[in-house]
């Protein structure tokens, strides 16, 4: 190796080499976009001054941020963007981490598992459907609500007050009688013409304003035709105003709650965290109701980056989104006007304050009154609850997860993304597979794959694998679909070496591949005790496997991979036998 490329492979020479880059640029705003050695961006950030900024990530002096100093190292060069203010490097650099997503920056991530309201407007006599999932097809969606249960007790209120359907489109379409809720006058009978279209989409309208927070005056007009009926003596129907009454009061205390004193429009941001997990809520208050609960996990926090710090990056990503494209950010477009202002568990620093709300236009504040302090404390609570969910239901791992990960198994660089991949067939038959992704120790589901076996018959785990793998590696350049750092089989030695040799085959290079064979039993037919042994973890080139002991965070993250893709594999084999057998529908879609 010639000296020219020892100093260019040298870490410190190459720091010096950006710094003195750094110290040649302009001073003007900006965005700037670090890259590695394969032209990848690691992290995008804006500026005031770019030359101040940029020159501070390659002095001599240690960062006292691991994960700084972490990026620097990982630096190979850096690309400007100038712009003519520090609000327009705010929104550009907003729009670059949506697009590339930098493993580095801190990342806003719309939590999709909580519930919604759905209600298809196109449909003649639409029903209220409960659903996890928010699409752009022109339904309308309200929520996410708190929990499945509220959002369940609001279906069953709604279709009981307004005789809504709650039937199925195939079992409304072929109904020829009405069924036993139109007998107990808890359905219109809409599948046999017992209300017309124009009176039932009528009703459908006045359940859809009581979920948008519009509850007040139909109350009001309930109020007054109960006391009507009282007074003509007619109790039957005074008493079913009274108990539709009843139902719409409960309604609204499920989905929104008043914030005593005020009718403003208004954001309430809540966030929790603990030393893995970093979770934000945004409270939709909309004339004094809390309308929505909006829950978003922040991805790449840095548990040394105070809550101020990790705030701004929220407030500037999610406010951004908005104004670029409201439908993403309000579930089904419902139409929630800006709000006024947003009430923030802490503040930034006073530059940041600044900027942001002329970047945003909106104005930010923290609590004054008790007011506040209330509302705060349920936007709070929310995030709260969802941090424990998240920690208790197998939440991430964390970067000192993966950085022994990285140390034990000798990884040339830290696993930010994990992928594992589990075969499933009885004696060959319903052969399917599953791969599960990790990003940063946390899985993301959004990014799983079902795979179901097309060219192996019979039970031939090699070739079964080589096609997956194939399938899998044939998806690199499609959004989400980047190379893994890691790929981990389930399986010892021999899984290990057939992996290894089809990743060869398929011409993939720079991603290691790890095999995890699960305990074995060891016993001595001499002895009455039963002994097991710990999970194994082979890599190439290497006899014996490594030893990680169950109480180390690497042991934790990898055999929550392995164990997270046998569950997904074994649920969809299991779908695809019941549905061979049984001619039901199956869950979920292959790829």
């Amino acid at each position: 190796m010639s000296g020219v490329e020892k100093q260019a492979r040298n870490p410190e020479s190459r720091r010096a080499e950006l710094l003195k880059k750094a110290r040649e640029i302009s001073t003007l705003p900006g965005v700037y976009l670090m890259k590695d050695e394969g032209g990848s961006i690691l992290y995008v950030g804006k500026a005031k001054n770019l030359r101040n900024r940029v020159s501070s990530y390659f002095q001599a002096a240690r960062h006292e941020r691991l994960r700084t100093e972490m990026l620097v190292a990982g630096i190979h060069t850096f690309d400007l963007i100038l712009t003519e203010t520090e609000n327009e490097a705010l929104i550009l650099e907003c729009t670059l981490i949506k697009k590339h997503k930098p493993r580095f920056n801190v990342r806003l991530k719309d939590d999709k598992g909580y519930p919604y309201l759905k209600i298809d407007v196109a449909q003649a006599f639409p029903r209220i459907e409960w659903t996890r999932r928010v699409k752009r097809d022109g339904a309308r969606y309200f929520g996410p609500f708190p929990s499945a249960w509220s959002a369940r007790q609001t279906l069953q209120l709604l279709n009981h007050t307004f005789q809504l359907r709650d039937c199925s489109d195939n079992t409304f379409r072929h109904r020829s009688r009405p069924c036993i809720l139109y007998q107990i006058a808890q359905c219109s009978g809409s599948c046999v013409r017992k209300i017309d279209e124009t009176g039932y989409r009528e009703t459908v309208a006045q359940a859809m304003s009581i979920l948008e927070g519009r509850a007040e005056g139909l109350l009001g007009d309930l109020r007054r035709q109960m006391e009507e009926a009282a007074l003509a003596e007619d109790y039957e129907r005074a008493a079913h105003f009274r108990d539709q009454i009843q139902a719409l009061e409960g309604i609204t205390a499920v989905q929104g709650v008043l914030e005593a004193g005020s009718e403003r429009d208004r954001d309430v941001v809540g966030i929790a965290r603990n030393e893995i997990i970093f979770h934000a809520v945004i409270l939709q208050v909309r004339g004094g109701k809390m309308l929505s609960v909006r829950h978003f996990d922040v991805q790449n926090s840095d548990p040394t980056q105070s809550d101020a710090e990790i705030l701004g990056e929220v407030l500037s990503q999610y406010y951004v989104a908005l104004e670029e494209k409201p439908d993403e950010t309000q579930a089904g477009g419902a139409g929630l006007s800006r709000p006024s202002e947003v009430l923030l568990p802490v503040a930034p620093e006073s530059a940041e304050l600044e900027m942001l709300e002329s970047s945003l236009g909106l104005k930010l504040r923290v609590a004054e009154t008790p007011q506040d302090e209330q509302i705060l404390g349920v936007a709070r609570q929310n995030a709260k609850y969802s941090v424990e969910q998240n920690a208790k239901h197998g939440g991430g791992h964390g970067i000192a997860a993966l950085e022994e990960v990285q140390e034990k198994l000798g990884l040339a660089r830290l696993p930010h993304r994990i992928e594992c991949f589990d075969n499933s067939n009885i004696h060959g038959e319903d052969a399917v597979a599953s791969r599960v992704v990790f990003i940063d120790g946390a899985p993301d589901k959004n990014l799983y794959r079902r795979y179901k076996i097309k060219t192996v018959e019979g039970s031939n785990d090699f070739a079964t694998m080589k096609e997956v793998l194939g399938r899998r590696f044939a998806a690199l350049g499609r959004e989400g679909d980047e190379i893994p750092d890691l790929v981990v089989v389930d399986g010892g030695k021999g899984q290990l070496s057939q992996a290894v040799a089809i990743l060869e085959e398929l011409q993939v290079q720079g991603v290691a591949v790890v095999g995890l064979a699960k305990a074995r039993t060891e016993s001595d037919f001499r002895s009455t005790e039963v002994k097991s042994s710990l999970e194994r973890i082979f890599i190439p080139g290497r006899k014996n496997p490594v030893n990680l002991l169950p109480h180390m965070p690497a042991y934790k993250l990898l055999t929550h991979v392995r164990d997270e893709a046998h569950r997904f594999a074994i649920t969809y084999h299991r779908n695809v036998r019941d549905k061979r057998i049984m001619g039901g529908k199956g869950r979920g879609r292959a790829k």
